[in-house]
């Protein structure tokens, strides 16, 4: 059997405990947004303008799990641009293709009726 080394100068102390305040924190921040989400979704009527409440809440909800749990916000500024630029391009691309495909779709619709 191998005997395992051990060094006689090795200091032994405590282990240091972990710092879980910002976990918490991170996580009541995430449930208010939901919470509001929540109340949004449930108590207004469907319409574009609850849609529009909820999508950006979800993407606040995203950016910000982003920045704290993937530790965005701990990189430099020129990194952080790098990523969020070339996102919020994508998402000024989803909306102006949705846009412009309810307008045709309603074009098509009403050019066969």
């Amino acid at each position: 059997m191998a005997a395992h080394a051990t060094d006689e100068n090795t200091p032994v102390g405590e282990i240091a405990k972990p710092n879980t305040a910002w976990i918490w924190r991170t996580f009541f921040i995430l449930v208010g947004i939901t919470a509001v989400e929540f109340v949004f979704v449930f108590l207004m009527d469907p319409s574009t303008f609850r849609n529009s409440i909820f999508i950006v809440l979800t993407i606040l909800k995203a950016f910000f799990i982003v920045a704290e749990f993937m530790h965005l916000k701990h990189e430099t500024k020129g990194l952080i641009w790098t990523i969020l630029v070339p996102m919020a391009l994508l998402v000024w691309l989803l909306v102006a293709l949705v846009t412009e495909g309810s307008y045709v779709g309603e074009v098509l619709q009403n050019m066969f009726k």
